[in-house]
């Protein structure tokens, strides 16, 4: 941060902090899932109905946002989707009926791509050229916030209050935030690639942009459905508490959390591509452990370590992209590809687990890190043949 000017930082701060806030929104729901399974009397499949329509949201939003931010300013469309998020968590869960928290976290998801994508995308500018390690600090903001969130839920149900407080409460916190973003200067740091915008759509054409939208579709897959559904297999598998199984929430994160913090502070280099390809190997063998052993510390483990190997997976294609493009269309159709993946494999893996049980689901996960291993094998040799970026 000690590059940016204090215009700048203090915008790069803002984000730090709206980060922390997405990492909440994205985790609570998970963390609380035991609960509203068992209040609601919610099937595995219904469940998995309602998780989809936030990724739905967001997978519709990120596509758009990769045009709106070339028409309209960056803070408009972040402004608009924290105002939408604040006011569809004062009635998220707190009626029975699926269809109607279903259309209220479709809402939430259009907001949740706004922070996506504006944050990449600004974020991008303000990095050095090559690097990643402002991106990797920034997902790592998102990992606190992931891992504050859980534990929130599991200090509340472990009080006989109900987890979905949270939902409430947090509609506070991003109402502030969206008051903070509109009165915020957004510098243009770097001029939008007229290049990327001339072309728009014919970008969809670059193989590179193609590989690193299909890594991150089986990313995001893979991590927001260990997330979402790592508190059942607690309670369903391992026969925990419901208040442990939000801990585990929080414990997974904690590993992405430490990866994240970690290779910002200690990463100096260009060569993100070769972190992929070890971080994708440490989650396969991780996961693998998990479904391979029954004592609850021992899946702990698993769980901390499969967190720190899909850690900076996202943030490192980020700055991949950002090495290769300035387009917001670019960002926009990459975090497509996790929207697309946020709500294809939770979903997915709610239909397995209703038909082959909850460890069934979890070995459904091992084989998408597998595949993420092989993209990731790819992308390292992509990378090399590539020509070198335009500056």
């Amino acid at each position: 941060m000690q590059s940016l000017n204090h215009e700048t930082r203090r915008l790069y701060v803002l984000f730090l902090a709206g980060f922390v806030i997405f990492g909440v929104l994205f985790t609570i729901i998970g963390a609380a899932l035991p609960q509203i399974i068992r209040t609601f009397h919610w099937s595995y499949t219904l469940t998995g109905v309602v998780l989809a329509a936030n990724a739905i949201g967001y997978f519709l939003s990120t596509f758009l946002c990769g045009f709106l931010v070339q028409r309209f300013s960056p803070r408009t469309v972040l402004v608009s989707g924290l105002l939408l998020i604040a006011l569809c968590m004062l009635f998220f869960m707190r009626w029975h009926s699926p269809w109607l928290n279903l259309v209220l976290n479709l809402m939430i998801g259009l907001g949740q791509g706004t922070i996506e994508v504006v944050t990449n995308l600004e974020v991008i500018h303000m990095e050095r050229k090559g690097q990643s390690r402002l991106m990797n600090l920034m997902h790592a903001a998102f990992s606190v916030g992931a891992i504050v969130g859980p534990a929130a839920v599991g200090i509340l149900m472990s009080l006989g209050v109900r987890g979905t407080v949270v939902f409430l409460a947090a509609a506070g916190p991003i109402a502030l935030m969206a008051l903070l973003f509109g009165t915020a200067r957004f510098p243009r740091l770097v001029q939008e690639d007229e290049h990327g915008q001339r072309q728009g759509l014919r970008l969809l054409r670059s193989p590179i942009l193609l590989l690193l939208t299909l890594f991150l579709l089986l990313y995001v897959g893979a991590e927001l459905g260990v997330s979402t559904w790592v508190s059942e297999y607690f309670v369903k598998v391992l026969a925990t508490t419901t208040s442990t199984g939000a801990f585990s929430v929080s414990l997974f994160w904690m590993g992405l959390f430490t990866g994240r913090l970690g290779v910002s502070l200690l990463y100096r280099g260009t060569r993100q591509e070769y972190l992929v390809l070890g971080l994708s190997l440490l989650a396969a063998v991780a996961l693998g452990f998990v479904l391979l052993v029954s004592s609850t510390a021992a899946v702990a483990v698993g769980v901390f370590l499969a967190g720190l190997g899909l850690s900076a997976l996202y943030p490192l294609v980020m700055a991949i992209v950002g090495r290769y493009f300035k387009s917001g269309f670019a960002v926009g159709t990459v975090a497509t590809g996790g929207g697309l993946g946020s709500f294809t494999f939770p979903f997915l893996m709610a239909v397995v687990s209703e038909s082959i049980g909850l460890r069934g689901g979890f070995w459904f996960y091992l084989g998408l890190t597998l595949v993420l291993v092989v993209l990731s094998l790819a992308i390292v040799a992509m990378v090399k043949r590539s020509p070198v970026p335009r500056a």
